[in-house]
């Protein structure tokens, strides 16, 4: 069956991608769960403009953070979080709050590994072949 996904799914396929799968496999997970739509000629038309738009805008958002990038990584961000007495954090921060701090988008943060605890920790960001880290400190509430 060829479906167009609404969001990224490893191994199948990226947002708005028109893919082929199993009938049972989009039937009974991906379209009720809202990560998938029936792809007929218009709703794949659709989708490609939707998707060419939102790479002009991420071209754009690019364009910005390379030219505002010295100043990005000169700062230190902090990010609040609730903690233990060990400096555990009881929610791990991933990397959309992490992005969220920094104000940019969070495919452009390289690490899925997510911070676990208070202190200082490095954020290496990608920006097309360029990649710089960012200092981001986790304080306890």
């Amino acid at each position: 069956m060829k479906i167009v996904l609404l969001k990224d799914i490893h191994g199948i396929g990226k947002k708005y991608d028109a893919v082929t799968v199993a009938d049972g496999f989009a039937l009974n997970n991906l379209i009720p769960k809202k990560f998938a739509e029936y792809a007929n000629d218009s709703v794949v038309l659709k989708y490609s403009k939707l998707k060419e738009a939102e790479g002009q805008h991420r071209k754009m958002k690019e364009e910005e953070i390379i030219k505002n990038l010295d100043e990005i990584i000169s700062k230190t961000y902090s990010i609040t979080a609730k903690a233990n007495e060990q400096g555990h954090l009881f929610a791990a921060l991933h990397r959309e709050q992490i992005a969220d701090a920094l104000n940019i988008d969070s495919h452009f943060i390289v690490s899925d590994k997510a911070i676990k605890e208070i202190g200082e920790h490095e954020v290496t960001l990608k920006i097309r072949d360029i990649e710089k880290v960012v200092k981001v400190s986790v304080v306890a509430e």
